[in-house]
């Protein structure tokens, strides 16, 4: 008899890990409990299939389990321990979506890769505290649960461990049921996706939420990819052409108006500066043409610092270069996975990322009589004679930039960590003591930015330079003024208690991102409180363009950006402002101008070219206002996608990461039927022209992801 009740209680234990372990997947997978991933529009079928999966997959696991072991002690630990592991792999994905922004496959291992230092330590103690801070404890909600009822069970069987006796029916009927469950799970998610074709970037989340997350994770693990179909390399290049503007005239996809691929200076609606009174021709081609351009990739910068009150205070000095800029403000990301190797892609080659892997590691895994080929802008310049170097304060294995930068991207240097300290003949910790700038196992842009105005004192040749910088990032370590975070002076009481911390170090970090663009203008003689103007510091580079770009959003919680707007947001909303980053050009004249910004009087050199952009732009577009104001030598094949900045066109910005796509009237999401229109706009008329305008970009991208998935590109040279 008590044998009996015993095996009740265990099958009642077994019934609950399968029970609860199921259920725990809906808080990673459902939009609600995680607002970190954008799904699809529920379907009833979806919702009970993707149940099915994940209960036939710990069919599975609890066969194995009981394949191993007999007694019901150690089934009882066996479980337990099997709970805490999944529940531990639901709390991996759902910090993976934190602060990557899209759902895990195992593709994504790639982006490990890169050497971490002490940058993986930094985000693992950001996950413990999302344990408790924000409550995702209850992820380990089975663990905690079948742990308390292991520990009475084994309290109840102290003195009796029974054996379970080998029972070839109840195992068939258990191996049976795990592959009549798995077939039904299958055969339901295949009617699901007959009538759907889903981006690349989104098939794991379809999948997750359709098929169920462990079957899917199962599944990828050994390569099972269900979207794989023939196709003709003639019929992608068909459907790019529709995108490619490098063509005298196109239709645009939102205002179905014509427009010509160069663009006049006439249609341009803000631009002004001595650029432009002393410029003698109609259109904008070669507008730059023979300066030195410095291209600046900023890292994790979003425009709410530039709106918020409390934080644009602190960036004088960039609103001061602002002032004599010619300015994208309403500028958006387009990252994937690969986060800032993306939008490198982006800005050097005007291509999409696919959103689930990095090229910069697809490359070494490609034959090398089958590499990428793309046309970037190192090449281009490179055509006009110009030495292009790009600089990076890290070390030349992160992102594979050793190899990519000179072989992909055609660089005619890469200065790495590891080559700008050989230069200068030191150790990163002799420049982190010279800087004042501890910076673990990378090098402070403090050393990176004066190197590279060094190099443009020295050299005689005309130059495109690439600047990459390192920080802020997160989860924004390293800040030399602030180290202990609330410690802080630049902000009240009451934003330094209501912020998360991560928040506050991303806000912390302004004082030295203001002082980074003192940098890029002057020869700085101090940091932080030492320094002290001087204009017979600041740096007169010759006929030298500027154009700096954000490459992402920072990771910050949803409350603190809606905290900035007083709490007035929806979600919607929120994922506009952390997409919305920066960009602008800068040229600087020979004459000085004195202005006073926040309190602080600060003297620089007047641009030559002037105005802003109001309109949607994002970094696929800027790859083509590069190609036209130095009227690079592009070839009639070559691709080039998106809208030339300066123009009145009306353009969409795609994020590779969750598929949102931003227009100067609404912002929507390819996956589902959601969309928020601005400026007090009908959510009914905007919801038509999204629902034709979102069929066009999802056929777009899904063409775009194979032709570089597969290398097409290279065919259609």
């Amino acid at each position: 008899m008590d044998n009996i009740k015993i095996n009740k209680k265990y099958y009642l234990f077994a019934s609950l890990f399968i029970l609860l372990n199921a259920l725990a997947t809906y808080i990673v997978t459902t939009e609600s409990l995680n607002r970190y991933i954008i799904t699809f529009d529920y379907t009833l079928v979806g919702i009970i299939n993707s149940f099915i999966g994940n209960v036939s997959f710990l069919l599975l696991t609890l066969f194995i389990v009981h394949l191993a072991t007999k007694k019901v002690k150690r089934r009882v630990r066996v479980l337990i321990i099997t709970s805490f592991i999944l529940n531990g792999i639901l709390f991996a994905i759902h910090i993976f979506n934190r602060f990557y922004g899209t759902s895990f496959t195992f593709r994504a291992f790639q982006i490990f890769q890169n050497p971490a230092g002490n940058f993986g330590l930094t985000i693992f103690f950001e996950a413990l505290r999302e344990i408790v801070i924000y409550y995702r404890i209850i992820i380990f909600i089975p663990f905690i649960v079948l742990l308390l009822m292991g520990i009475y069970f084994n309290r109840r069987i102290a003195r009796k461990d029974i054996e379970i006796s080998f029972n070839i029916k109840r195992l068939l009927t258990h191996a049976l049921s795990f592959i009549l469950l798995l077939f039904i799970n299958i055969t339901l998610f295949s009617t699901t996706i007959n009538d759907i074709n889903v981006v690349e970037s989104a098939k794991a989340t379809y999948s997750t939420q359709n098929l169920g997350l462990y079957n899917f994770l199962l599944l990828d693990a050994i390569g099972f990819d269900y979207d794989v179909k023939e196709y003709d390399i003639s019929d992608i290049l068909k459907e790019l052409e529709k995108e490619n503007r490098n063509k005298e005239s196109y239709t645009n996809d939102i205002d179905h108006k014509r427009y010509n691929f160069d663009l006049k200076l006439s249609d341009i609606n803000n631009i002004y500066g001595s650029l432009i009174d002393n410029y003698n021709k109609e259109t904008t081609k070669g507008l730059l043409e023979d300066y030195n351009l410095v291209l600046v990739h900023l890292e994790t910068f979003n425009y709410f610092l530039l709106e918020f009150a409390e934080t644009s205070k602190h960036l004088y000095n960039l609103k001061a270069i602002l002032d004599e800029s010619y300015v994208f403000n309403n500028f958006y990301t387009t990252v994937g996975l690969g986060n800032s190797f993306d939008a490198e892609l982006a800005v050097l080659t005007g291509l999409y990322a696919n959103g689930t892997s990095t090229l910069a590691w697809d490359y070494n895994q490609m034959p090398d009589d089958n590499k990428y080929i793309f046309q970037t802008l190192p090449k281009l310049f490179n055509d006009k004679d110009y030495q292009t170097n790009s600089f990076h304060g890290n070390s030349g294995k992160f992102y594979n930039r050793e190899i990519i930068h000179p072989e992909l991207f055609g660089f005619k240097k890469f200065y790495s960590q590891e080559v700008m300290l050989e230069e200068v003949g030191l150790t990163n910790e002799e420049v982190a003591e010279l800087y004042e700038h501890e910076v673990g196992v990378w090098t402070s842009d403090r050393f990176t930015i004066e190197f590279l105005n060094n190099y443009m004192s020295d050299t005689n040749d005309k130059y495109m330079n690439y600047l990459l910088t390192m920080l802020p990032h997160t989860p924004f370590y390293y800040d030399p003024f602030y180290p202990e975070p609330k410690e802080t002076d630049m902000y009240d009481e009451e934003l330094i208690e209501t912020v998360d911390i991560l928040t506050l170090k991303y806000f912390n970090y302004l004082k030295y991102y203001n002082e980074l663009m003192q940098m890029f203008i002057e020869d700085v003689n101090g940091y932080g409180d030492d320094y002290e103007f001087d204009v017979n510091n600041l740096y007169n580079h010759k006929k030298t363009a500027y154009i700096f770009y954000g490459d992402h959003g920072s990771s910050i919680q949803f409350d603190d950006v809606n905290y900035i707007y007083n709490n007035e947001l929806n979600n919607l909303e929120i994922r506009q402002k952390l997409l919305q980053t920066i960009a602008f050009i800068y040229v600087p004249g020979s004459n000085l101008v004195t202005k006073e910004i926040d309190g602080k009087e600060l003297t620089l050199y007047e641009g030559m070219l002037k105005g802003e952009q109001n309109l949607v732009r994002d970094q696929i577009d800027l790859y083509r206002t590069i190609i036209n104001l130095f009227n690079l030598p592009i070839n009639q094949n070559d691709f080039i996608y998106g809208t030339h900045g300066m123009s009145s066109e009306p353009a969409y910005a795609l994020d590779n990461k969750s598929l949102n796509v931003i227009t100067d009237e609404f912002i929507g999401n390819i996956r589902n039927g959601n969309i928020y229109p601005f400026n007090n706009q009908v959510e009914d008329e905007r919801l038509e022209e999204f629902k034709k305008l979102k069929d066009l970009i999802s056929n777009f991208k899904r063409n775009s992801d194979k032709a570089i998935n597969d290398n097409l590109y290279k065919f259609y040279k």
